[in-house]
């Protein structure tokens, strides 16, 4: 667990409070600009994008699928450059740019004392997104990859934290879930990362093999309920829908390996209507079929691929 408080170098937090300062809709120029430049000039990266929207879109033309990734790419330059606003504004500042959507949904499921996986992805701006549980006064538990560079890296902690957020490094270990579902917690955990071996499940994630966190499953079969979760950007603007939905746990086995694949095939399954119907706020630059790509028998499943 990250101790409290966290103070990043004093350099770190005067550069972020000064771009914070910035009109939005300046930031969101420059933020277009630089998505607009990485699409440019990032050859693996786009050729990534390009890979995964023909995998999961093989029915659209090849000029709308660009047309996807260019969007893509600016979308992920505007979260980048909405950063410094997000790390530094108070929670009544930020919760007036969010309406939320199915709230009901994580209070029942709070409201059984067995803790609940908030299910997540990187869509649209994912680090708003995993600030607002505990701005809602929901106790929440994260998991977070530490950052190469030191001051940067302290400085995200602090900035996720600060509203009550409880966050781990991946490589604590999993005893502080116990503890966490026991109080109540909401567990963030996202399902839109490609595994490495040895570390996840292969299940469907957008109608194809992807290797998956199975993290939840063996709480969820033991009736910790799963809720998906998902802030969506409304047009251009500084401005977003949080929605949450339930996941039903399908109906299990005998099997445990056989449990955890069905529950995660329904975690994932959950957030295809969201990415499909707006895939231009999904990360499409990160190799999340990397599991089938280096698995030779499965190298030409790889439907209307450039």
């Amino acid at each position: 667990m990250v101790d409290a408080p966290i103070k990043a170098p004093l350099w770190v937090r005067a550069l972020f409070g000064g771009l914070a300062k910035v009109p939005m809709p300046i930031m969101h120029v420059l933020g277009d600009g630089l998505g607009w430049l990485y699409y440019m000039l990032d050859k693996r990266h786009r050729s990534i994008a390009l890979r995964n929207l023909a995998r999961v879109f093989p029915e659209k033309p090849k000029k709308e699928r660009k047309k996807i990734a260019k969007k893509a790419f600016k979308q992920m330059g505007r979260t980048l450059m909405e950063i410094p606003y997000v790390f530094s504004a108070s929670a009544d500042d930020l919760q007036q740019y969010v309406t939320i959507e199915g709230k009901e949904v994580l209070t029942n499921a709070l409201a059984k004392q067995k803790g609940v996986f908030l299910l997540a992805s990187h869509f649209s701006n994912w680090e708003l997104m995993g600030l607002l549980p505990a701005m809602m006064g929901y106790q929440t538990s994260m998991i977070y990859r530490q950052l190469n560079q030191k001051p940067l890296d302290t400085y995200t902690l602090a900035s996720r934290s600060r509203f009550g957020t409880q966050l781990y490094s991946r490589n604590t270990g999993v005893r502080w879930l116990l503890k966490a579902l026991k109080n109540n917690h909401c567990i963030v955990s996202a399902l839109d990362q490609h595994m490495g071996a040895g570390n996840g499940i292969k299940v469907p994630f957008l109608g194809h093999i992807a290797s998956t966190s199975h993290l939840p499953a063996p709480f969820v079969a033991k009736g910790v309920p799963m809720i998906g979760m998902a802030l969506v950007r409304q047009g251009n603007d500084f401005d977003f829908t949080l929605k949450f939905w339930d996941v039903p746990c399908p109906e299990l086995t005998d099997d445990k390996a056989t449990n955890e694949i069905l529950i995660m095939t329904a975690a994932c399954k959950s957030f295809d209507d969201v990415i499909k119907s707006n895939p231009e706020q999904w990360l499409w630059m990160h190799r999340r079929w990397r599991a089938v790509e280096t698995d030779e028998k499965l190298t030409q499943v790889v439907h209307g691929a450039p």
